[in-house]
């Protein structure tokens, strides 16, 4: 006999909502797009949004496309797992020694404040440019890591860690039954956010040294060309695999939850 899943109007609501608000915020953007682009009346300048969304959607036929993408995705998820091992590595030392957390905090703070340019500006004159993406998209999400990892860790119930000691809780289950499960929330938000701008910034450090066969060097050879549709088209590349990133993440998170 099989069973019937009823939906009631609020859930259905939430459903219908998660799909109707994001519609309607790109019906708004595009609207703005397409009006600053009649406004600006060059499309050498700012082409409409169908002529970029017709060169987006032919760009996986291109011979090197998925090439391109997968070196951009490999170095953000290299830059991604370096960054999140060490601020999870430094956070939980942090929070054990108070003195290593009182180093890492102005070294966390000016890594959070040098401007993002600048830095691989720097870089460029040390690094090749695979390196420099990767090292500087390190130097972004480190520190964001680190301090939500360091905050999400000392801010564990602290009675409950002592009512687990006095009842003689092994350090190991204390661990797995208290701590993981209380900071793996922050762990998966900070990841969703973090990933997303860590492609960025590598896409970012990838035009500006003009790495060859990723994304960022396909935006800098459709811009040295005056290829404006073809320039906008890879940017909403980037975007939607921005989108694609976060949305393992919180798929990820579902599991857990579930899983839980």
């Amino acid at each position: 006999m099989k069973k019937t899943v009823k939906i009631d109007k609020k859930q259905a609501w939430r459903i219908a909502s998660n799909i109707v608000y994001p519609l309607i915020a790109l019906g708004i953007m595009l609207a703005i797009w397409a009006i600053a682009s009649v406004a600006e009346d060059n499309p050498l300048v700012l082409p409409m949004p169908d002529v970029v969304l017709a060169r987006f959607f032919v760009l996986g036929g291109e011979e090197d496309f998925w090439t391109s993408v997968g070196w951009t995705l490999l170095r953000t998820i290299v830059c991604f797992v370096i960054s999140f091992a060490l601020a999870m590595i430094f956070a939980v030392l942090g929070g054990l020694f108070n003195p290593i957390h009182r180093i890492m905090s102005p070294v966390v703070s000016v890594l959070r404040s040098a401007p993002t340019v600048a830095v691989i500006l720097i870089l460029y004159a040390f690094l090749s440019g695979n390196a420099m993406a990767i090292v500087v998209g390190f130097l972004i999400a480190f520190p964001i890591m680190y301090s939500a990892f360091y905050s999400a860790i000392v801010g564990v119930d602290k009675d409950l860690v002592e009512m687990a000691k006095v009842y003689k809780v092994r350090p190991l289950d204390i661990v797995k039954s208290v701590y993981i499960p209380s900071i793996t929330p922050c762990l998966f938000d900070t990841s969703k956010s973090t990933l997303s701008l860590t492609l960025k910034v590598v896409v970012a450090a990838e035009i500006l040294a003009n790495v060859q066969g990723s994304i960022g060097g396909k935006i800098q050879v459709a811009n040295a060309s005056f290829e404006i549709a073809y320039l906008l088209a890879y940017t909403l590349v980037a975007i939607v695999f921005s989108f694609v990133l976060e949305g393992v993440v919180l798929g990820a998170k579902k599991i857990w939850e579930v899983a839980r």
